[in-house]
């Protein structure tokens, strides 16, 4: 690992494994996957830039404003003024700004396809048009639908809902582009749970273990559906583990993102959450009438990247349970944890409006 000079200043000189990229623009690098990604590039000796409008505050960035070799760029990602200020710079894009949850992006399916679907080939063009050559973007599993299926990156996808469908487009915008220099790479991430500099409390694992050590009960709608399911600390190493990758094991590329051991049904997550939250009431109620269920391989990862997995579902809801027991989570409830109330309140309809650009680095 690289580590920053004494004087506090970014080394920027050849990094072993890492080739060429040294800069790295971080599209939605405060939200619950960027903020962990962005420390562990800095941590690694990375130079990062965040292009982000802060729509769920300022927690992600709190933790690394002040440090040397990190850039903010506070703007919309619909604004090619602010895509291009943030990614001038930088060796490598890693696109995760979007709206993300069906909850959020069923508010608005005009709104949801400009950010999800039209910013992210905005985005890929700047980066090409700049010389960028890697492009990581983040999709989801949830493209593959509803099938009892075990799925990889060439199975059929059905995806039922509109986030699902806007992230397929973006993936098959991007491959397309792919050429002359340009690498996108894909990553379907399984769904998240785990703490976060920016906590989530609308993801199931998360929000599920809240409510039991808060409320002593939980509901499961339906039980049988699967999920594939990981840590946001692993997929911020599989971003980093395809920045550092041979261009040509990433280029083009679809991978599946997690690990075969985390598929689960849902009501095994409940079993899981009454061990380590013992005396808790599970309540099983009748399932929404079309809901996604689809199980993953995640072979391909694991052989071309050699990604394996560092957390369990076991550390995910204990260190949430510990969280909310201990009062560093005072209220999981709060707006500013779940996507779709946020998108509901004033301050993140003013940074979705917002054009204006503001950049502030660090000094030293």
């Amino acid at each position: 690992m690289t580590t920053a000079p004494a004087n506090g200043a970014i080394d920027l000189t050849d990094k072993p494994g890492t080739g060429a990229i040294r800069r790295v623009c971080v599209i939605g690098g405060a939200g619950y996957v960027g903020s962990v990604l962005v420390e562990r590039l800095l941590d690694e000796g990375y130079a990062v830039t965040i292009l982000d409008a802060l729509l769920y505050g300022d927690d992600g960035v709190r933790h690394v404003i002040d440090r040397p070799g990190f850039q903010l760029v506070r703007g919309n990602l619909r604004n090619i003024e602010a895509v291009v200020a943030a990614c001038r710079s930088a060796d490598a894009v890693v696109h995760l700004g979007a709206l993300v949850g069906d909850p959020a992006c069923d508010l608005d399916e005009q709104l949801t396809l400009q950010i999800n679907q039209d910013a992210t080939f905005t985005a890929a063009a700047v980066a090409r048009g700049l010389g960028i050559g890697r492009f990581v973007f983040a999709s989801t599993c949830s493209v593959y639908g509803a099938t009892d299926d075990l799925l990889d990156e060439d199975s059929a996808v059905a995806p039922i809902s509109l986030y699902a469908r806007s992230k397929l487009r973006s993936e098959e915008l991007l491959l397309s582009m792919a050429g002359d220099g340009f690498c996108p790479s894909v990553l379907r991430f399984g769904t998240f749970y785990g703490q976060s500099p920016r906590e989530r409390f609308d993801l199931v694992v998360n929000l599920l273990t809240a409510r039991a050590v808060a409320e002593g009960e939980i509901a499961i709608h339906g039980g049988q559906q699967w999920r594939p399911f990981i840590h946001v600390a692993d997929g911020a190493d599989a971003i980093i583990g395809c920045l550092q990758a041979p261009a040509e094991a990433v280029a083009r590329q679809v991978f599946n993102v997690g690990s075969d051991e985390q598929n689960h049904r849902l009501a095994d997550i409940a079993e899981l959450i009454a061990k380590l939250v013992p005396g808790v009431r599970v309540e099983f109620q009748e399932a929404a009438a079309e809901e996604a269920n689809y199980r993953v391989s995640f072979a391909r990862i694991r052989s071309a990247l050699g990604f394996v997995p560092r957390y369990t579902l076991d550390d995910g809801i204990a260190e949430i349970r510990d969280a909310v027991e201990s009062g560093q989570v005072a209220d999981y409830t709060e707006a500013r944890y779940s996507n779709v109330k946020a998108m509901t309140t004033g301050q993140a309809a003013r940074a979705l409006e917002g054009e204006q650009v503001e950049s502030r680095a660090a000094v030293g």
